[in-house]
């Protein structure tokens, strides 16, 4: 399998958030049946949903319609429980899941991943069994697999975030805010049009302030970009341009 990026490329953290029950595929909005649903789209999996039981469904509005291939829910326990993805231009009539089957999850935490393919201004996430008790953030847009690997010399370094305070005696006193954060930095020298215009979607859906997940092929890495690409056009329609990412903690 490839690297890849997995992203929210539809505004799915801006969507208006409403819960509900649900009924074959009707979509009825109940504003209590579901505590703290908004907690799904925070930019955190610092912090779970609670009341999601069966027969209940959150509705993401996103304004207009939006297209994406993938979906990415993290939990920060172990989950084995069943979930559908609707989508459609109506608020209540969710229609047929996007998928025939229920999405599976049987997860010991941490991030699972599911390709999709849907469009629609609605999103409907629903329990047609059991309760979710430790689900904490979901990620609906885009997959985009490296058309290229970056080049050698990648760097991997620790930020620790310790405040060393010296007193008049010379002792040093360490207050360490969190634990360290795993950074990641690299190039790509000499990339395709198409592959810029690729990275370029990723760069301007998430910026600095949208968390997103980073595939390294073994592990998901929820991560912030540290700066923008910018690219360098190295040769005829080849450019050159490197990236830095700095591992989420919550």
């Amino acid at each position: 399998m490839a690297k890849s990026f997995i992203y929210d490329s539809i505004g799915l953290s801006e969507s208006a958030v409403k819960a509900g029950t649900y009924s074959a595929t009707t979509f009825t909005p109940a504003e209590a049946q579901i505590t703290d649903e908004h907690r799904v789209i925070d930019q955190s999996i610092g912090s779970v949903i609670t009341s999601f039981d069966d027969g209940d469904a959150i509705r993401f509005d996103l304004g207009s319609s939006q297209t994406a291939n993938v979906l990415a829910v993290n939990f920060n326990g172990a989950e084995a429980d069943q979930f559908k993805i609707h989508t459609g231009a109506s608020a209540t009539a969710m229609g047929s899941a996007i998928l025939d089957d229920d999405f599976d999850v049987d997860s010991d935490g941490g991030w699972d991943v599911f390709t999709v393919s849907g469009s629609g201004r609605y999103w409907f996430l629903t329990c047609p069994d059991d309760t979710f008790l430790n689900m904490t953030e979901v990620i609906i847009g885009t997959k985009y697999d490296f058309d290229a690997n970056p080049d050698i010399n990648n760097e991997f370094g620790e930020e620790f975030n310790t405040d060393i305070n010296i007193s008049y005696g010379g002792d040093e006193y360490a207050c360490k805010r969190h634990e360290p954060k795993t950074t990641w930095s690299w190039n790509w020298p000499n990339i395709s049009s198409s592959m810029k215009t690729s990275l370029e979607g990723v760069r301007d859906s998430v910026q600095d302030n949208k968390k997103f997940i980073y595939y390294d092929e073994t592990s998901y890495h929820y991560v912030r970009m540290v700066s923008p690409m910018d690219f360098t056009e190295v040769a005829y329609q080849r450019y050159s341009t490197n990236i830095k990412l700095r591992e989420q903690l919550a």
